[in-house]
């Protein structure tokens, strides 16, 4: 089963997480918004995006992806993004 964990905080971290296990064309009303600075993901493949409705620039990330490996990005940088941008998150197919 495809999941991504958003943190507002780094290393996993903050008052907002956010549970996902399908897209999610806007994440305003979250508490993540603009916002997550770190992910886990348990299954899957997710494209994050700067704008609503997977436009702007983008990243991806991956259970097998992040620094060790095992799918955890404790900050931004991980995945080679900016602090505090993504507002929407594409199961990749």
């Amino acid at each position: 089963m495809a999941k991504i964990i958003l943190f507002a905080k780094q290393n996993f971290e903050g008052d907002s997480t956010v549970v996902l296990t399908d897209s999610s064309p806007g994440l305003r009303g979250t508490g993540v918004n603009n916002d997550v600075s770190s992910i886990i993901v348990i299954g899957g493949a997710w494209n994050l995006f700067v704008h609503p409705n997977y436009e702007g620039g983008n990243w991806v990330v991956s259970n097998t992806g992040g620094p060790n490996g095992d799918g955890t990005y404790a900050s931004f940088e991980d995945w080679n993004g900016k602090n505090n941008t993504i507002s929407s998150v594409q199961l990749a197919p």
